[in-house]
């Protein structure tokens, strides 16, 4: 099969990422809009209120989503020509992440319990929203069934039409609730509107499922959420460890660079990701020579987008140091370095997730979990030594190191899979 039959073959794939990317910049503009506003009208102090409880519902929302992400969608991907199995997965799944949330609250309860977390207590409960809000978006069931645009439409809708209210609602340092209200009423209009669509299509409807029903997603999930778990783990640690080190100045600088490169990484991979993982799951039932052709395709884009933003990086960071100010003059370096981990984070994010866990089989399911526990490894014993001789460039070294090491390990199964 040529690259012309490739892109014949997968045109609604093709169309789904375009659509993605669109979105996604969508999702990622409208924020950067109101954070400037935000920083400016509530202060450091109560914006630190909004980073804080954020920080904690995202690691609660990890909770939550459990890995469904992953295993949910390929089951539902394979059962989709199969209503009462769909169903039942559907059903399972949905039980589990209400169970979940259910936890997740108890710990935000008992974290809001510790006395240095007191300040935080009112703003932490009222942004467990965005968590509620993030496990009835069902982002599982619309992945599987190749219907993950829409995820960023309504995420796009809620958005544009929530957010802005800020600039009504919050004029003043006392107004931090109003904001995290609106952070979280993002979460709840997007999901709200989700369940809306799969009620007119009928996608899926809830049945009564078994302990044993629920137990089994919970099984299947729990390889990939401890992946998950370890990457967010090694992803935070950089700039907790840097933060012990250096001064908040190059906290600052590290972490400005390390979201300008995520933002463009994350914007041309997710969606290469999410459109085609329950894809090559399903075909690969059927011809698994085939899905493999297809990856290979896929390894040849992401690898030519993830050189053109490292490109970018390199040679457009004069004009984004002039735009961020004076206070990042000193970051050319760090662009530099980080340059080249996005080519390495694309090579291993398809490597990983559309070879090893949506071809793979069981035990390819353990391997990608090991791999990230090694990554985190790599990373906690060389942000520390690095980050204490070289600062925040020994800091971005080390991220270096710890994506070349999640390449290596996910890329190099890959090939005995496609030699065999």
């Amino acid at each position: 099969m040529g690259v012309k039959d490739a892109l014949s073959s997968n045109k609604r794939e093709i169309k789904d990422v375009f659509y993605l990317i669109a979105l996604q910049g969508l999702n990622y503009i409208v924020p950067l809009l109101v954070l400037p506003y935000l920083m400016k009208v509530l202060g450091a102090e109560k914006f630190g209120y909004i980073g804080f409880s954020l920080a904690v519902a995202q690691y609660l929302m990890l909770l939550v989503d459990f890995g469904f992400n992953l295993s949910a969608t390929k089951r539902i991907a394979l059962a989709k020509d199969n209503q009462q199995e769909l169903n039942k997965i559907f059903s399972a799944t949905v039980y589990a992440k209400m169970g979940l949330l259910l936890l997740s609250f108890a710990l935000l309860f008992v974290v809001s319990l510790v006395p240095e977390f007191a300040v935080y207590r009112t703003t932490m409960l009222v942004m467990f929203l965005v968590v509620m809000g993030q496990a009835g978006l069902f982002v599982f069931l619309f992945q599987g069934l190749g219907q993950i645009k829409w995820v960023s439409i309504f995420n796009g809708i809620a958005k544009v039409s929530v957010l802005p209210l800020t600039f009504w609602l919050v004029k003043s340092p006392d107004d931090y609730l109003w904001a995290a209200f609106l952070q979280g009423m993002v979460a709840i209009v997007a999901a709200v509107i989700s369940w809306g669509m799969i009620a007119k299509n009928k996608w899926v409807k809830f049945v009564s499922v078994s302990w044993s029903n629920v137990k089994e997603e919970l099984a299947e999930s729990f390889p990939i959420f401890l992946s998950t778990a370890a990457t967010s783990i090694y992803t935070a640690c950089f700039v907790l460890i840097l933060g012990y080190f250096a001064t908040p100045q190059e906290v600052g600088q590290y972490s400005a660079v390390d979201r300008i490169m995520r933002a463009l990484c994350y914007m041309a991979l997710i969606p290469v990701l999410q459109v085609f993982y329950p894809h090559i799951a399903s075909l690969a039932q059927q011809d698994k020579g085939l899905a493999l052709k297809r990856v290979g395709y896929l390894f040849g884009v992401v690898v030519a987008c993830m050189v053109l933003i490292g490109c970018c990086m390199v040679f457009a960071s004069p004009y984004a140091i002039t735009f961020l100010g004076d206070d990042y003059n000193h970051t050319d370096g760090l662009f530099a370095i980080m340059a080249a981990v996005p080519l390495f984070v694309g090579l291993g994010g398809v490597a990983g997730q559309l070879v090893l866990l949506a071809i793979g089989d069981s035990s390819y399911k353990n391997y990608f979990r090991n791999v990230y526990i090694v990554a985190g490894i790599v990373a906690i014993s060389s942000v520390l030594v690095l980050s204490y001789f070289y600062g925040m460039y020994g800091t971005a070294f080390a991220l270096l190191l710890t994506e070349i090491t999640v390449c290596v390990l996910m890329v190099s199964p890959v090939r005995k899979i496609y030699k065999s």
